[in-house]
Formats: C-alpha cells, structure tokens, sequence
C-alpha cells in the first residue's frame, strides 16, 4: 500500500492526467476504507481529500462519477548513497592567490601602489 510522501500517477478516462504526492493516509469510519489526502503538483498544487479502498492504492481501478480512475505508485529513483568524493587536486599546480583589494581601490581612484 501506498504511505505519505509516495508520489503517483493519477491516470483520468485511462490517461495519465496529474502527478500527486500522498501527504497522510488515514483509516475511514468505514471498514476497509482510507481516508487518502492528495497534493496534486499542479500550477497552482490543490489539496484534495479522497476515499478510497487499499486495493485502489495498489493500481486497481475505480470509478469517479462514472470516469474510470487509477492510481499508479511511480518508481523511487535509484539513489547512490555514498557521497561523491572530489579528487584531491595536486596544490603543486596550484595557481596565486589574487586579492581584489587593488582592483576595488583602483575602481575607486586610489592608487594600488600608494596602499600596500
């Protein structure tokens, strides 16, 4: 079953139509129902509120109004867990250091030779 921060597909007439992130999934006064808060990631995202049995979490299909509905888990992207290590550069091929000193005092008319 589908937990919050899942992310959907949210398949209208047997089109994909909107992506959805699960925000709660709660228990309904009826048994073997779900109270199931969407946040639809649309311009502007709405919030919506919708009934639903477990199997509908799993992929299977409902109707809405007579318009056949479905709700498709998207794959979690494949994530490498160790952290990206830069290589050590070499410091012998190190280039100087060049302060910005002089070239603000020079933009300001003071001579960079009279300050240092």
């Amino acid at each position: 079953m589908l937990s919050p921060g899942d992310v959907v597909a949210i398949y209208v007439d047997n089109t994909p139509s909107v992506y959805a992130r699960i925000e709660t999934v709660a228990s309904d006064i009826k048994p073997h129902w779900f109270q199931v808060r969407l946040l639809f990631l649309s311009f502007p995202p709405q919030e919506a509120t919708w009934i639903l049995r477990e199997e509908y979490l799993k992929g299977s299909e409902f109707t809405m109004r007579d318009i056949p509905m479905k709700i498709v888990p998207l794959a979690k992207p494949e994530t490498d867990d160790a952290p990206v290590l830069r290589k050590q550069q070499d410091r012998s091929d190190a280039g100087s250091v060049v302060s910005f000193e002089k070239f603000r005092k020079k933009k300001h008319g003071q001579d960079p030779e009279e300050i240092s």
